[in-house]
């Protein structure tokens, strides 16, 4: 059967679409105008990358990977970029991500201004970044170790745990039962009574000071309170400003730099005064320095404590007169001639007083 016109136009068309879709499949990359660098770059691992992922500058795509060969036990990538893209010798290349879910590219540093080109062909040195597979191991070992150390501290808190439990619960058996204070307080109606107790008081005391009644109904009530504590106020900015303008004593004190310098000078003195009694200069400086003076001053003390004791002993003239009841008695007889010698004197001249004296005493 021979086909028609329209049958044979549309078969064409149809197979020419095919064929155009297998093109576009085949050269996707094949950009016969363009011109490419090719370079290379190593690593030790190359997890979700593959053939024809964009290599990417800074975020703009300047090339794609041709090729992904094991090389000497690393991943060996072969990439090339596109004429107007400069490769510098210190630029780096990184296995990085594009989202979350999974799409990566070879990134691509920019390198110092200062560094020289690369030429096409060479090695760019790369950078390992963690990447996903990494990132679980990592998770995975770091969950083992919590959990395994968390079921360990679970393990050694579960005694004390069920002895707090058991402590609990005997706890609150007694306070249930009305043991101790706290049970009283729970099971004791009395409580309830002194607290209603307590309630009504405290509600009288209120309304007593609601009232003005009292010493603090009159403090929260009595408007003379706020006049005097206004005046009060009043009164210290009054004295806070004849400070600041340095009215009297107190003023003086805080604005008068000449204080300042007298206590300066004082200070020094004060200063010189303790280096000399430091080095022992002066009276007092001997008096906290010298040795000798202490040693003086033990040995006249123990002089006192002797002479002391012998005075309580009743030894030498004073110790005599302190300790002996035969002086007193002799010198009370002697004041009573004297007084029998004094009254006669009144009756006889001078001569014959003087006399009476002297034969009165011996």
């Amino acid at each position: 059967m021979a086909l028609s016109i329209e049958k044979k136009v549309g078969i064409f068309f149809l197979i020419a679409i095919i064929a155009l879709g297998v093109m576009i499949e085949l050269v996707e990359d094949w950009r016969p105008f363009e011109t490419q660098y090719s370079y290379n770059t190593r690593f030790d691992s190359a997890v979700g990358i593959k053939l024809g992922d964009p290599v990417r500058m800074a975020g703009v795509e300047v090339g794609k990977i041709k090729a992904i060969n094991i090389d000497e036990q690393q991943v060996r990538i072969d990439f090339y970029v596109t004429e107007g893209t400069t490769i510098k010798e210190d630029t780096v290349a990184e296995i990085r991500q594009t989202n979350l879910l999974g799409g990566q590219f070879l990134g691509l540093s920019f390198g110092s201004a200062a560094s020289p080109v690369l030429a096409p062909g060479s090695s760019v040195p790369s950078r390992e970044r963690a990447n996903i597979d990494q990132l679980i191991t990592n998770f995975d070992r770091n969950q083992e170790r919590v959990l395994g150390e968390l079921a360990d501290l679970v393990a050694e808190s579960r005694q004390p745990f069920a002895e707090a439990i058991s402590r609990f619960e005997s706890i609150t058996r007694k306070v249930d039962e009305g043991t101790g204070t706290l049970g009283k307080i729970i099971n004791d109606p009395s409580v309830y009574q002194d607290l209603q107790v307590g309630v009504g008081d405290l509600r009288k005391i209120l309304g007593r000071i609601e009232k003005g009644e009292g010493t603090l109904g009159r403090l929260l009530h009595d408007p003379g309170l706020y006049d005097e504590a206004s005046q009060t106020l009043a009164n210290l900015r009054d004295i806070s400003g004849r400070l600041r303008e340095g009215q009297g004593t107190l003023g003086r004190l805080l604005t008068d730099e000449s204080l300042y310098d007298e206590a300066q000078q004082t200070l020094g003195q004060i200063r010189a005064i303790a280096a000399k009694i430091n080095q022992g200069e002066g009276t007092l400086g001997l008096l906290l320095n010298d040795d000798g003076l202490y040693q003086e001053t033990r040995q006249a003390m123990e002089r006192i404590r002797s002479i002391a004791a012998k005075i309580d002993d009743g030894q030498g003239t004073v110790g005599r007169l302190i300790n002996e009841d035969d002086l007193y008695r002799e010198a009370k007889t002697t004041l009573h001639k004297v007084e029998k010698t004094v009254d006669g004197m009144s009756d006889t001249g001078p001569l014959s007083a003087l006399g009476v004296v002297l034969g009165t005493l011996f």
